[in-house]
């Protein structure tokens, strides 16, 4: 099967999900209403429901996606371990962490800045992370060890956070579990410029990731500064993980997933990992958020939930492999 095969049958993939999105789920009016209402100029409810809803959960649940499989694929290159996934090592904790203070009240600011606040508590895990990668004697499970338990050190504060704060339940659900409902449009808006920036440069980087899989002695003998190469990839990282927390919340194993799948697709060239699992991201984060979204419909369920049923035989599988 050709690239471009494999492109376009993702591209149907999508096409489908967006459809799914668009057409299902729990509402009074038929697929003719649903037409008008996206294409239709009327101001109507079934108009307001797709545009400032549906639409704007399908582009944020992709997007979401698509910043956690590039943040997955950054750190399983930069750190040489095939269990590196964002969420799981922290990054994402960090970010929930500024948002439950801004949630409960304990910082007050302009939304802009509730932003940044979380992508700076991201990338200073990103930071540590760095730190851990650089240590000689650390081996791909060790480092999967240590930043299991610091993202879930950053966890058990976010929900500290959360219940001195007295937040209400879904709140803590959305953020701690993952959800779209609250979707909108200066929330992707957000996340889309965040993501455009992020993936243009991790794709101009990414010839010089190539040496850095052969180790760094090589890497240094090909004109490629390892250190600093892998400390501007988990700075992208940090910085993708808190703009999709900031999203959808904490949804795990997609960054673990997608890269696995790119490489099964597409290989291990870098460019085309990146951008396979930026769209295998996308397309996981969309399929499970539909999952969550028309399984006990009215009633949601997380979206990490279903990326989790996904995810963690495929890690513990990954363990078994890993000497």
């Amino acid at each position: 099967m050709t690239y471009a095969l494999r492109y376009s049958t993702l591209g149907v993939i999508i096409f489908a999900l967006v459809l799914a999105g668009l057409f299902l789920g729990p509402s009074n009016y038929g697929f003719k209403d649903a037409i008008n209402g996206i294409f239709g100029s009327e101001d109507t409810v079934v108009n307001t429901i797709m545009w400032n809803i549906r639409i704007p959960r399908i582009a944020v649940s992709f997007i979401v996606g698509g910043c956690l499989g590039l943040a997955g694929a950054l750190i399983q290159l930069s750190s040489r371990s095939p269990l590196g996934d964002p969420n799981l090592f922290g990054i994402g904790g960090a970010a929930a962490i500024f948002l439950a203070c801004s949630a409960a009240g304990l910082i007050t600011t302009q939304e802009p800045l509730i932003f940044i606040g979380a992508i700076g508590f991201s990338i200073f895990v990103s930071i540590i992370l760095v730190r851990l990668i650089s240590e000689r004697n650390l081996t791909p499970t060790r480092l999967a060890i240590m930043g299991i338990a610091l993202g879930a050190l950053t966890i058990a504060i976010s929900t500290a956070v959360i219940s001195h704060g007295s937040i209400f339940s879904i709140q803590v659900l959305g953020l701690v579990a993952g959800s779209f409902a609250y979707s909108n449009w200066t929330i992707f808006y957000y996340v889309l410029i965040t993501f455009v920036i992020c993936s243009t440069i991790a794709l101009v980087l990414s010839r010089q990731f190539q040496p850095i899989i052969l180790g760094d002695t090589l890497s240094k003998s090909l004109g490629v500064n390892p250190n600093r190469l892998r400390l501007l990839s988990m700075i992208l990282a940090g910085i993708l993980t808190a703009a999709s927390v900031y999203g959808g919340g904490i949804i795990g194993f997609v960054g673990l997933i997608s890269p696995h799948i790119s490489r099964r697709l597409f290989g291990n060239v870098p460019v085309q990992l990146f951008i396979g699992s930026i769209i295998t991201g996308g397309i996981l984060t969309m399929l499970s958020d539909q999952f969550a979204r028309l399984l006990f419909s009215p009633t949601e369920l997380p979206v990490g939930m279903a990326t989790t049923v996904i995810g963690a035989p495929l890690m513990m599988y990954l363990a078994l492999r890993i000497r």
